[in-house]
């Protein structure tokens, strides 16, 4: 008999890896051993590489690639979505369609499941440009309107749902991610030295982990680390991501200021250096003012570092009572966080104890199950349906 196949948006994996990217290639390396009787396809604009194709799954390459970030590539995500995978879905038969990064194709004769990380674009109009607040709105609100069921992250990212979109509470269910086992493991000196030396780390610093952007916050937190490196308490600021909207900005800062010395921008940092960049930091810091989530306070605890973090959106849920919070993401409020962790070895060590801790409840493999009950319930109501 042939199995029933239920195919992700997977695009994201193929991109320079972000939090939804490696949200897809976690489930997609977990679900094929939890749910063998499904057959999991992964639809994408471009090929992974063969030997990053998770057990299980078959990649499904149609349309084409046309960059990432780019307004034709803004222009043709719709268009993909809405000619390529309708008719994939048709042709294969799929039984459901999981919409991984807010949208899925406005036509679809399987059901369909959806994603919606956050409402940043809502929430924080500012850090975003009118057409694309606009176009995410649309995607969104269209998504939800025929989506059988939601998937979110975080309480207070279904919080904004019902609150801002209307939506129903009992059509979102939130399911934590998890956090990988390179971040859980503890590393080998001579990896963490290659770390050291690939990326030229100083022995005591300061990082930051995540899209270079405005809505992350990241101004006060320059102010706040320089002052904190004058008073020897630190050797360096280090920021690494990729650029996203306002870095020109942040980075005009940090050189009208003169800071280079003390402040550095490493850019997309390769996934296999991330846990020891992490590892061998000596505190995170993540000042955003709004996540759906927020991976890199995880990632932080997971590597056994104190993770100082903005009290705002999904971050204590997931900090619990192991991240140091602040009441204000404010230049002065994180200066005084990070004299506080920095300069003090007890309170450093109980966050580094809690933070190990409170990561160990967070499992991709638990999150992949609960992702599966939420695809079997839509599914099995199909079926009941088709019975009445």
């Amino acid at each position: 008999m042939t199995k029933p196949i239920i195919a992700l948006d997977a695009r994201r994996a193929v991109r320079r890896m972000s939090g939804i990217g490696n949200y897809v290639l976690q489930l997609a390396r977990y679900l094929p051993k939890l749910a063998p009787e499904f057959r999991f396809d992964l639809l994408l604009d471009r090929p992974l590489r063969p030997d990053t194709v998770p057990d299980g799954c078959r990649q499904q390459v149609m349309g084409r690639f046309v960059g990432d970030g780019t307004p034709l590539a803004k222009f043709y995500s719709p268009f993909w979505l809405n000619l390529y995978v309708p008719k994939y879905l048709e042709r294969n038969e799929v039984a459901l369609f999981h919409g991984t990064n807010f949208v899925k194709p406005l036509w679809a004769k399987c059901k369909t499941v959806v994603t919606i990380h956050d409402l940043s674009f809502l929430r924080l109009p500012k850090a975003y440009g009118p057409i694309y607040r606009r176009y995410m709105k649309l995607q969104v609100q269209l998504a939800l309107r025929t989506a059988k069921a939601i998937i979110t992250g975080s309480n207070s990212a279904k919080r904004d749902l019902i609150e801002i979109l209307r939506v129903h509470p009992e059509k979102i269910t939130v399911i934590y991610n998890g956090v990988g086992d390179d971040f859980l493991k503890r590393h080998p000196e001579s990896y963490l030295q290659q770390v050291r030396l690939k990326l030229n780390l100083p022995s005591r610093f300061i990082l930051y982990v995540g899209v270079i952007e405005v809505k992350k916050n990241l101004i006060p937190l320059i102010e706040a680390g320089v002052n904190v490196i004058k008073k020897g308490l630190a050797d360096a600021l280090i920021l690494a991501g990729r650029d996203g909207r306002g870095a020109n900005k942040i980075k005009g800062f940090v050189r009208k200021l003169g800071l280079e010395k003390d402040v550095r921008f490493l850019g997309f940092v390769p996934q296999e250096l991330l846990p020891g960049l992490y590892s061998l930091a000596r505190v995170v810091v993540f000042p955003s003012l709004y996540e759906g989530f927020g991976l890199p306070v995880l990632e932080g605890m997971a590597s056994g570092v104190p993770v100082i973090l903005s009290g705002s959106s999904s971050l204590p849920e997931v900090a619990g009572d192991a991240g140091f919070i602040l009441k204000e993401a404010t230049s002065n409020e994180i200066e005084h966080a990070l004299r506080m962790v920095l300069g003090n070895e007890s309170l450093w060590q109980q966050l580094r104890e809690r933070g190990l801790k409170r990561a160990q409840g967070f499992s991709w493999r638990e999150s992949a199950a609960k992702h599966l009950e939420v695809y079997r319930k839509i599914l099995l109501e199909t079926k009941r349906g088709d019975n009445v």
